[in-house]
């Protein structure tokens, strides 16, 4: 705590230019990682990007467990003398720790890294932008050092356990439908028992709330439907459409391009209309759709479009 009153006092005293350049970082490099797993997927190597991919969603499952295990709360509710800065406040969703944002930088960045870890370019691009975004989240106040120190762990965590799974499938290919139920079912049962644990209710001194343990499960639905959305447009592409990246370079850019847009205004634009579903509900929603589209519905659309256009 001392670290973040001792990076509060310099955040007051700098000039707000620094505040929205981390701010920058926290809410737009994040979201750009899942942009570039998307076009690591469909335009550079199919494998791997599903595998960066997975790792994303392994990590966002523990990471969301462990937040709704711990409950460990936010910063300046711990301590009513820490703020976290105003721009920020809507983007830090559930329980502190471990930190969302920077596991969601880790798992990705750090798949990458791992894809490309003999191009040395790469790796310190991806590492450096992970600890940017990780300390982002501190100067903003919406996490202490525990808090992204955890989350890069368990990252690194996912990041094993889809290479294992990598190796497993690479040697046992018919068991995709297997491991497809169990991830799927491993989230359900998760969501069922963090919904069926009991919360503390926080208030304020005038009696408001401020800790509401409904909103607190709401990244758990996005947990699940990131997970059922990629899990099943992964099984789906395996089994009906077997997209080839024996492409040229021009089709493969055209990919990552139309797949940016698409994957943009479902994050954006068409994922909020969904708000009338309720918060859960609404979350689930959106990731499922981001990742069915992502990993599933948008590589079959341009596999018979690409098919057509060579006949």
């Amino acid at each position: 705590m001392d670290y973040l009153f001792a990076l509060q006092n310099i955040r007051e005293a700098s000039p707000e230019f620094f505040t929205y350049i981390f701010l920058f970082i926290s809410e737009f490099i994040m979201p750009a990682f899942l942009l570039a797993g998307g076009i690591y997927y469909w335009s550079i190597n199919k494998e791997e990007g599903s595998y960066i991919l997975m790792s994303y969603s392994f990590g966002y499952t523990i990471n969301q467990t462990i937040k709704n295990i711990a409950c460990i709360n936010r910063p300046w509710v711990l301590d009513s003398r820490l703020h976290v800065e105003s721009h920020a406040a809507g983007g830090a969703t559930g329980y502190s720790f471990p930190s969302g944002h920077t596991v969601t930088a880790a798992s990705v960045g750090g798949g990458i890294a791992n894809v490309q870890r003999k191009k040395k370019g790469v790796v310190i691009l991806m590492m450096v932008l992970i600890l940017m975004v990780a300390f982002s989240r501190n100067w903003l106040g919406a996490h202490t050092m525990k808090d992204v120190v955890t989350a890069m762990c368990v990252a690194a965590l996912a990041i094993i356990l889809a290479n294992v799974l990598r190796y497993f499938i690479s040697r046992k290919p018919e068991q995709d439908t297997v491991v497809c139920a169990v991830a799927i079912s491993i989230n359900i049962i998760i969501l069922l028992l963090l919904s069926l644990k009991k919360y503390e209710t926080v208030y304020n001194s005038d009696g408001s709330l401020l800790v509401d343990p409904y909103k607190m499960l709401s990244d758990c639905y996005t947990s699940l439907g990131t997970a059922v959305g990629f899990f099943t447009g992964w099984w789906l592409e395996r089994h009906f459409i077997k997209f080839s990246m024996d492409v040229d370079k021009k089709t493969k850019i055209i990919r990552g391009v139309i797949g940016a847009i698409i994957g943009l205004s479902i994050q954006f634009v068409i994922g909020p209309m969904f708000k009338f579903a309720g918060d859960h509900w609404y979350h689930f929603i959106k990731y499922f759709l981001l990742f069915f589209v992502v990993m599933y519905l948008y590589p079959l659309c341009y596999t018979k479009f690409e098919n057509r256009k060579r006949a």
